[in-house]
Protein backbone atom coordinates (compact mmCIF):
# COMPACT_ATOMS: atom_id res chain seq x y z
CA UNK A 1 0.00 0.00 0.00
CA UNK A 2 1.32 3.64 -1.34
CA UNK A 3 -0.04 6.49 0.00
CA UNK A 4 1.00 9.73 -2.89
CA UNK A 5 2.18 12.35 -1.38
CA UNK A 6 -0.78 14.76 -2.76
CA UNK A 7 -2.98 11.75 -1.45
CA UNK A 8 -6.56 13.39 -0.35
CA UNK A 9 -7.15 10.96 1.80
CA UNK A 10 -3.73 12.14 3.94
CA UNK A 11 -4.59 15.28 3.25
CA UNK A 12 -8.41 14.92 5.09
CA UNK A 13 -6.67 13.56 7.76
CA UNK A 14 -3.86 15.61 8.74
CA UNK A 15 -6.50 19.10 8.45
CA UNK A 16 -9.07 17.04 10.49
CA UNK A 17 -5.84 16.20 13.18
CA UNK A 18 -5.19 20.18 13.76
CA UNK A 19 -9.01 20.82 14.17
CA UNK A 20 -10.00 17.55 16.01
CA UNK A 21 -13.42 18.55 14.43
CA UNK A 22 -15.38 17.18 12.07
CA UNK A 23 -17.40 20.49 10.89
CA UNK A 24 -14.71 22.75 10.93
CA UNK A 25 -12.25 20.39 8.68
CA UNK A 26 -15.17 19.70 5.89
CA UNK A 27 -15.42 23.59 5.97
CA UNK A 28 -11.54 23.99 5.17
CA UNK A 29 -11.41 21.37 2.90
CA UNK A 30 -14.27 22.66 1.07
CA UNK A 31 -16.54 19.07 1.12
CA UNK A 32 -19.47 17.53 3.26
CA UNK A 33 -19.10 16.25 6.38
CA UNK A 34 -20.35 12.67 5.12
CA UNK A 35 -17.38 13.06 2.47
CA UNK A 36 -15.06 13.55 4.80
CA UNK A 37 -16.29 10.86 7.34
CA UNK A 38 -15.88 8.50 4.39
CA UNK A 39 -12.43 9.60 3.65
CA UNK A 40 -11.24 9.01 7.23
CA UNK A 41 -12.60 5.49 7.02
CA UNK A 42 -11.07 4.92 4.04
CA UNK A 43 -7.74 5.99 5.31
CA UNK A 44 -8.74 3.45 8.39
CA UNK A 45 -9.45 0.72 6.62
CA UNK A 46 -6.15 1.38 3.85
CA UNK A 47 -4.06 1.16 6.97
CA UNK A 48 -6.09 -1.52 9.68
CA UNK A 49 -5.37 1.32 12.35
CA UNK A 50 -7.86 3.10 14.08
CA UNK A 51 -6.77 6.85 13.97
CA UNK A 52 -9.73 9.03 16.23
CA UNK A 53 -11.75 7.88 18.83
CA UNK A 54 -14.47 10.04 20.33
CA UNK A 55 -14.29 10.49 24.39
CA UNK A 56 -16.87 12.78 26.71
CA UNK A 57 -17.88 14.16 23.51
CA UNK A 58 -14.46 15.61 22.53
CA UNK A 59 -12.64 13.79 19.03
CA UNK A 60 -9.06 12.53 20.38
CA UNK A 61 -5.92 11.23 18.16
CA UNK A 62 -4.79 7.83 18.80
CA UNK A 63 -1.25 6.90 19.18
CA UNK A 64 -1.33 5.65 15.04
CA UNK A 65 -3.11 9.12 14.77
CA UNK A 66 -0.16 10.89 16.54
CA UNK A 67 2.41 9.04 14.37
CA UNK A 68 0.61 9.67 10.89
CA UNK A 69 0.41 13.37 11.65
CA UNK A 70 3.98 13.94 12.93
CA UNK A 71 4.42 12.01 9.26
CA UNK A 72 2.40 14.20 7.36
CA UNK A 73 3.83 17.53 9.17
CA UNK A 74 7.53 16.34 8.44
CA UNK A 75 6.40 15.75 4.55
CA UNK A 76 4.70 19.14 4.12
CA UNK A 77 7.75 20.66 5.56
CA UNK A 78 10.24 18.33 2.99
CA UNK A 79 7.95 19.03 -0.03
CA UNK A 80 7.78 22.67 0.64
CA UNK A 81 11.67 22.64 1.00
CA UNK A 82 11.89 20.24 -1.94
CA UNK A 83 9.88 22.62 -4.14
CA UNK A 84 11.55 26.18 -3.19
CA UNK A 85 14.73 24.00 -4.70
CA UNK A 86 13.18 22.82 -7.66
CA UNK A 87 11.46 26.42 -8.99
CA UNK A 88 14.52 27.90 -8.40
CA UNK A 89 15.40 29.63 -5.10
CA UNK A 90 18.64 29.97 -5.35
CA UNK A 91 19.31 32.69 -3.06
CA UNK A 92 19.16 29.86 -0.41
CA UNK A 93 16.62 31.65 2.03
CA UNK A 94 14.05 29.55 4.20
CA UNK A 95 10.16 29.24 3.38
CA UNK A 96 7.69 27.12 5.18
CA UNK A 97 5.50 28.02 8.14
CA UNK A 98 6.12 26.78 11.80
CA UNK A 99 4.53 26.82 15.16
CA UNK A 100 5.26 27.58 18.53
CA UNK A 101 4.12 27.76 21.90
CA UNK A 102 5.25 28.73 25.10
CA UNK A 103 4.35 29.88 28.79
CA UNK A 104 3.35 33.87 29.22
CA UNK A 105 6.50 35.05 30.37
CA UNK A 106 8.76 33.63 27.51
CA UNK A 107 6.60 35.01 24.47
CA UNK A 108 7.93 38.17 24.67
CA UNK A 109 11.18 37.78 26.35
CA UNK A 110 12.53 34.43 24.74
CA UNK A 111 10.79 33.41 21.35
CA UNK A 112 10.33 37.21 19.66
CA UNK A 113 14.05 37.87 20.71
CA UNK A 114 15.37 34.79 19.05
CA UNK A 115 13.51 33.97 16.52
CA UNK A 116 13.29 37.26 15.24
CA UNK A 117 16.92 37.13 13.39
CA UNK A 118 15.52 34.37 11.50
CA UNK A 119 12.44 35.78 9.81
CA UNK A 120 14.00 39.13 9.33
CA UNK A 121 16.14 37.39 7.12
CA UNK A 122 13.63 34.83 5.32
CA UNK A 123 10.93 37.02 3.99
CA UNK A 124 8.74 33.78 2.95
CA UNK A 125 9.41 31.94 6.38
CA UNK A 126 6.42 32.67 8.30
CA UNK A 127 5.58 31.37 12.00
CA UNK A 128 2.69 30.86 14.31
CA UNK A 129 4.28 32.01 17.86
CA UNK A 130 1.31 31.70 20.86
CA UNK A 131 1.31 31.55 24.83
CA UNK A 132 -0.90 28.78 26.63
CA UNK A 133 -1.14 27.61 30.04
CA UNK A 134 1.95 25.85 31.53
CA UNK A 135 -0.17 22.45 32.16
CA UNK A 136 -1.15 21.92 28.45
CA UNK A 137 2.01 23.26 26.46
CA UNK A 138 3.24 19.35 25.98
CA UNK A 139 -0.18 18.07 25.16
CA UNK A 140 -0.28 20.74 22.42
CA UNK A 141 3.23 19.07 20.92
CA UNK A 142 2.40 15.91 21.44
CA UNK A 143 -1.12 15.83 19.98
CA UNK A 144 0.29 17.51 17.05
CA UNK A 145 -1.09 20.90 16.90
CA UNK A 146 2.38 22.69 17.11
CA UNK A 147 5.90 21.96 16.06
CA UNK A 148 7.55 23.39 19.13
CA UNK A 149 6.84 24.28 22.47
CA UNK A 150 8.56 26.07 25.49
CA UNK A 151 7.86 24.99 28.96
CA UNK A 152 9.34 24.49 32.32
CA UNK A 153 9.50 21.23 32.85
CA UNK A 154 10.96 18.07 31.02
CA UNK A 155 8.37 15.79 28.81
CA UNK A 156 8.30 12.74 30.10
CA UNK A 157 6.86 11.29 26.51
CA UNK A 158 8.74 8.53 24.02
CA UNK A 159 10.00 10.18 21.13
CA UNK A 160 10.13 13.89 22.57
CA UNK A 161 13.22 16.04 22.38
CA UNK A 162 14.28 17.98 25.88
CA UNK A 163 17.00 20.69 25.59
CA UNK A 164 17.40 22.95 28.12
CA UNK A 165 17.88 26.63 27.43
CA UNK A 166 18.35 28.27 30.28
CA UNK A 167 17.38 28.87 33.63
CA UNK A 168 14.12 31.65 34.58
CA UNK A 169 14.90 33.32 37.74
CA UNK A 170 11.74 34.11 39.78
CA UNK A 171 11.25 36.18 42.71
CA UNK A 172 9.12 37.77 44.85
CA UNK A 173 7.65 41.38 44.43
CA UNK A 174 5.54 44.26 45.85
CA UNK A 175 4.90 48.13 44.92
CA UNK A 176 6.78 50.43 46.11
CA UNK A 177 4.72 52.89 45.48
CA UNK A 178 1.54 51.92 47.31
CA UNK A 179 0.72 50.21 50.55
CA UNK A 180 -0.80 47.11 49.99
CA UNK A 181 -2.42 43.74 51.08
CA UNK A 182 0.60 41.46 52.17
CA UNK A 183 -1.77 38.59 52.31
CA UNK A 184 -3.14 38.99 48.42
CA UNK A 185 -0.71 36.91 45.85
CA UNK A 186 -1.58 36.94 41.86
CA UNK A 187 -1.16 34.32 40.27
CA UNK A 188 -2.45 33.70 36.20
CA UNK A 189 -5.71 31.97 37.16
CA UNK A 190 -7.32 29.61 40.12
CA UNK A 191 -5.13 26.59 38.68
CA UNK A 192 -2.16 27.99 38.48
CA UNK A 193 0.04 26.92 41.63
CA UNK A 194 3.71 28.76 41.25
CA UNK A 195 2.99 30.91 44.34
CA UNK A 196 2.93 27.93 46.43
CA UNK A 197 6.01 26.40 44.55
CA UNK A 198 8.23 29.45 45.27
CA UNK A 199 7.44 29.63 48.79
CA UNK A 200 7.81 25.86 48.89
CA UNK A 201 11.35 25.99 47.58
CA UNK A 202 12.58 28.36 50.29
CA UNK A 203 14.33 26.73 53.23
CA UNK A 204 12.00 25.64 56.13
CA UNK A 205 8.68 27.96 54.54
CA UNK A 206 5.54 26.93 54.35
CA UNK A 207 2.42 28.20 52.32
CA UNK A 208 1.12 31.22 53.70
CA UNK A 209 -2.45 31.68 54.23
CA UNK A 210 -3.82 33.34 50.96
CA UNK A 211 -6.10 36.18 49.31
CA UNK A 212 -5.72 35.67 45.47
CA UNK A 213 -6.29 37.80 42.85
CA UNK A 214 -5.63 37.00 39.21
CA UNK A 215 -4.35 38.16 35.79
CA UNK A 216 -3.46 36.22 33.08
CA UNK A 217 -1.22 38.08 31.23
CA UNK A 218 2.22 38.21 32.96
CA UNK A 219 2.94 42.52 32.00
CA UNK A 220 -0.72 42.70 33.30
CA UNK A 221 0.19 40.76 36.39
CA UNK A 222 3.58 42.81 36.91
CA UNK A 223 1.57 46.18 36.25
CA UNK A 224 -0.89 44.62 39.01
CA UNK A 225 1.23 44.48 41.81
CA UNK A 226 2.81 48.37 40.40
CA UNK A 227 -0.53 49.12 41.63
CA UNK A 228 -0.61 47.53 44.55
CA UNK A 229 -3.74 44.69 43.92
CA UNK A 230 -0.62 42.30 45.91
CA UNK A 231 2.18 40.68 45.17
CA UNK A 232 3.63 37.94 42.72
CA UNK A 233 6.17 35.90 41.88
CA UNK A 234 8.17 36.86 38.76
CA UNK A 235 10.79 36.34 36.56
CA UNK A 236 13.52 38.93 37.52
CA UNK A 237 14.11 39.37 34.13
CA UNK A 238 10.77 40.98 33.23
CA UNK A 239 11.50 43.99 35.23
CA UNK A 240 12.05 47.20 34.15
CA UNK A 241 13.48 49.64 36.55
CA UNK A 242 10.71 52.37 35.31
CA UNK A 243 8.00 49.57 37.18
CA UNK A 244 7.21 50.74 40.83
CA UNK A 245 8.10 47.63 42.21
CA UNK A 246 10.64 46.14 44.26
CA UNK A 247 12.03 42.68 45.30
CA UNK A 248 10.87 41.63 48.49
CA UNK A 249 13.50 41.35 50.82
CA UNK A 250 14.05 37.45 52.90
CA UNK A 251 13.38 35.16 50.32
CA UNK A 252 15.90 33.69 48.05
CA UNK A 253 15.21 33.26 44.54
CA UNK A 254 13.37 30.31 42.66
CA UNK A 255 15.31 28.96 39.85
CA UNK A 256 13.20 27.02 37.25
CA UNK A 257 14.64 25.28 33.98
CA UNK A 258 13.25 26.32 30.78
CA UNK A 259 13.56 23.55 27.78
CA UNK A 260 12.58 23.72 24.38
CA UNK A 261 11.02 20.99 22.79
CA UNK A 262 10.44 18.62 19.54
CA UNK A 263 9.64 15.79 18.21
CA UNK A 264 12.64 13.72 17.72
CA UNK A 265 12.78 12.72 13.64
CA UNK A 266 15.82 10.45 11.67
CA UNK A 267 15.62 13.79 9.03
CA UNK A 268 15.13 17.68 10.27
CA UNK A 269 14.80 20.16 7.44
CA UNK A 270 16.67 23.24 7.10
CA UNK A 271 13.31 25.07 8.67
CA UNK A 272 13.57 23.01 11.47
CA UNK A 273 16.99 23.19 12.26
CA UNK A 274 17.06 26.80 12.00
CA UNK A 275 14.09 27.39 14.78
CA UNK A 276 16.19 25.30 17.04
CA UNK A 277 19.64 26.52 16.33
CA UNK A 278 18.12 30.20 16.42
CA UNK A 279 16.74 29.58 19.88
CA UNK A 280 19.45 27.97 21.32
CA UNK A 281 21.69 30.71 19.76
CA UNK A 282 19.73 33.91 20.63
CA UNK A 283 18.50 32.88 24.09
CA UNK A 284 18.60 36.03 26.60
CA UNK A 285 21.45 36.13 28.90
CA UNK A 286 19.13 35.48 31.83
CA UNK A 287 18.44 32.28 30.77
CA UNK A 288 21.71 30.80 29.64
CA UNK A 289 22.45 28.16 31.46
CA UNK A 290 26.49 29.86 32.15
CA UNK A 291 25.93 30.18 36.25
CA UNK A 292 28.53 32.94 36.02
CA UNK A 293 27.04 35.13 33.58
CA UNK A 294 23.29 34.52 34.91
CA UNK A 295 24.12 35.68 38.55
CA UNK A 296 26.15 38.72 37.36
CA UNK A 297 23.14 39.74 34.83
CA UNK A 298 20.48 39.26 37.93
CA UNK A 299 23.14 41.76 40.04
CA UNK A 300 22.93 44.18 37.41
CA UNK A 301 18.94 44.08 37.00
CA UNK A 302 18.32 43.89 40.87
CA UNK A 303 20.94 47.37 41.32
CA UNK A 304 18.78 49.13 38.96
CA UNK A 305 15.88 48.30 40.70
CA UNK A 306 17.31 49.48 43.49
CA UNK A 307 18.28 52.99 41.90
CA UNK A 308 14.87 53.10 40.46
CA UNK A 309 13.41 52.21 43.37
CA UNK A 310 15.44 54.71 45.33
CA UNK A 311 14.03 57.85 42.56
CA UNK A 312 10.87 56.73 42.93
CA UNK A 313 11.21 57.48 47.00
CA UNK A 314 12.74 60.94 46.29
CA UNK A 315 10.02 61.79 44.05
CA UNK A 316 7.20 60.83 46.62
CA UNK A 317 9.16 62.66 49.42
CA UNK A 318 9.08 66.61 47.24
Amino acid sequence: MRLPLSSPLLESFLVLARELNFSRAADLLHITQPALTKRIQNLESLLGQSLLIRQYGALELTESGRTLQRYGAALEHQETELLASLVGERTGQLAGFFRIVTFSSALRSIVLPALGPVLRANPKLSCHAAKAEVEVLHEMLIDGKVDFCISLSECERAGIENVQLGIERDVLIESSQFSMRDSCFIDHDPRDNFTEKFFLSQTGSTVPRMERAYFDDIYGLIDAVAEGIGRAVVPVHLLDPSIPVRIVPGFKPFDVPVFLHYHHQPYYTRLQQAVIDDLLTHCPPLLRTDRVGLDAAVGVADDALVAAQARQRQRTQQ
